[in-house]
């Protein structure tokens, strides 16, 4: 079963972390696990900026072999656009969303998406093409047989 919600932090000089956790999570009380993803999108710039100022948003996460990564998704100052919008996508670990330059306030929004599937029950996939492989058979077996050629 697949849910989605709305997500957003912001981050400002007396809060320049947030971290989001989005591991997956067994619970073996009800045999289910719970796997997520976020899905950034957007980055606005707060209308009380400091003129000027360059606002740095970097997003440290580990990558292939735990590697750690910070890396800056925006740089917004204030001007005639607040808003920029990004694609980022992090799936089943915790990240963390720092201001790494500024005073902000600087506002991240987009989705977080749940998957939670029951422990042991395969992907449905496998009994959908069992349901075809039968429908195949029927078809064959429904079919009139087939006349020699004559030679």
């Amino acid at each position: 079963m697949e849910k989605s919600f709305f997500w957003g932090v912001t981050l400002t000089a007396a809060i320049p972390e947030q971290k989001w956790e989005g591991m997956t999570v067994e619970n073996t009380g009800e045999s289910t696990v719970t796997s997520h993803t976020l899905s950034v999108r957007q980055v606005v710039l707060g209308a009380d900026a400091q003129e000027g100022e360059a606002n740095v948003v970097e997003l440290e996460v580990l990558g292939y072999n735990d590697k750690k990564h910070n890396i800056p998704i925006c740089v917004t100052k204030a001007g005639p656009s607040h808003v920029t919008n990004v694609d980022i996508l992090v799936e089943d670990q915790v990240a963390t969303f720092r201001l790494a330059s500024g005073s902000g306030p600087v506002h991240l929004s987009g989705t977080h998406q749940t998957e939670t599937n029951i422990i042991g029950d395969d992907d449905d996939f496998g009994e959908e093409c069992d349901e075809e492989d039968d429908d195949d058979l029927d078809e064959i077996e429904d079919s009139p047989p087939k006349k020699k050629a004559k030679k």
